[in-house]
């Protein structure tokens, strides 16, 4: 193998990480000393999920047929383990048939519907593949979105919210009646930074894992929003909100607000600053490559514990805040090792 494969051995079968390492949640470091080696044993010490085992025949190379002593390779090249196997057998062999039921070659969004019983299982079984949503060039073409678009576009529109309503408020010379101290003004962006944080949950819990049940069209409507995203959570370009998508909701939310909040320009232009550190963070926790010791290595660990151990907790991205309110945080493993990636 060239110098840049990473080979390692699972149940007979040998399979390359080189494309993954990077994006591993337990870090380089971690692997490193695998390569070349079995890794069945250190995946059981480490408590890997059935996904992680469903994923790893993305990486197979090569098959070294079935007369192995922990378990065997399926048709699909799914992993079968034998009933010794700390992780579910059954589980894995069940993953396997739902995804062999779709086409990866060919739009999911259509295909969806052949899932539909069991999408929550499927759509928490993470894969390391390409994902194509439509037929349609054009609307293919515009659900990628590069992390930088998003700061081009907001950061405009928040300059221009900010300063117009600075001068509007509170530089004003004819507006008495209607004016605010730099103190007062502060207070209304603080303010919509913070209701930020409890969107940025609740839309996270309440929404973006609404269970859609066996409805073709609601599954279908949230694997665009966010099924996606955990089914192929190491696509860069599909990590942050599409701007025009977003605009929808900052105005569809303006309306249900309006006659809530006063000076609720104000608060919008606060609101979208946290959304631009959100954005922007959650593509860095999974893109990033944090220190041990700072604020981002814990918000990595903890965002990969919610993708690939508690999907039904752990909804904070750039904070726990709300996560500790509503009692859905999850700790951590304390690992006695810093992580690398």
């Amino acid at each position: 193998m060239a110098s840049k494969d990473f080979p390692v051995k699972f149940a007979g079968e040998t399979y390359d990480l080189n494309k993954f390492i990077k994006d591993h949640p337990g870090g380089v470091n971690t692997l490193e000393k695998y390569r070349g080696r079995s890794i069945a044993s250190v995946m059981k010490i480490y408590g890997h999920s059935d996904g992680a085992y469903h994923m790893l025949s993305d990486f197979k190379v090569e098959s070294a047929g079935d007369s192995n002593l922990t378990g065997s390779v399926s048709e699909n090249g799914r992993i079968i383990t034998k009933p010794e196997a700390e992780w579910d057998a059954d589980e894995i062999a069940f993953l396997e048939e739902l995804e062999s039921r779709l086409d990866w070659s060919k739009p999911l969004l259509s295909q969806l519907h052949k899932i539909a019983p069991h999408y929550q299982k499927w759509v928490h079984s993470p894969i390391y593949r390409k994902c194509r949503l439509f037929s349609n060039p054009l609307l293919e073409y515009m659900t990628f979105t590069p992390w930088y678009v998003v700061p081009i576009f907001w950061i405009p529109i928040i300059i221009y919210l900010g300063l117009s309503q600075y001068f509007d408020l509170v530089q004003c010379e004819d507006c008495e009646d209607l004016r605010l101290t730099n103190l007062e003004f502060v207070w209304h962006i603080v303010f919509g930074f913070f209701l930020w944080t409890f969107l940025e949950y609740s839309l996270h819990r309440w929404v973006f894992h609404y269970d859609p049940g066996s409805s073709v069209r609601m599954i279908q409507i949230h694997f665009l929003i966010h099924g996606m995203h955990h089914k192929v959570p190491f696509d860069g370009l599909r990590q942050v909100f599409p701007p025009i998508p977003a605009c929808m909701i900052v105005i569809t939310l303006l309306i249900i607000v309006w006659p809530i909040f006063n000076h609720l320009i104000i608060k919008l232009t606060g609101s979208l600053i946290g959304y631009l550190i959100y954005d922007m963070i959650h593509y860095y926790v999974h893109h990033g490559s944090p220190r041990d010791g700072t604020y981002f290595y814990a918000m990595k660990r903890y965002h990969s514990n919610h993708h690939f151990l508690n999907h039904d907790k752990a909804f904070g991205i750039s904070s726990k805040l709300w996560d500790y309110v509503f009692k859905t945080i999850v700790q951590v493993k304390k690992l006695n090792f810093a992580l690398r990636w």
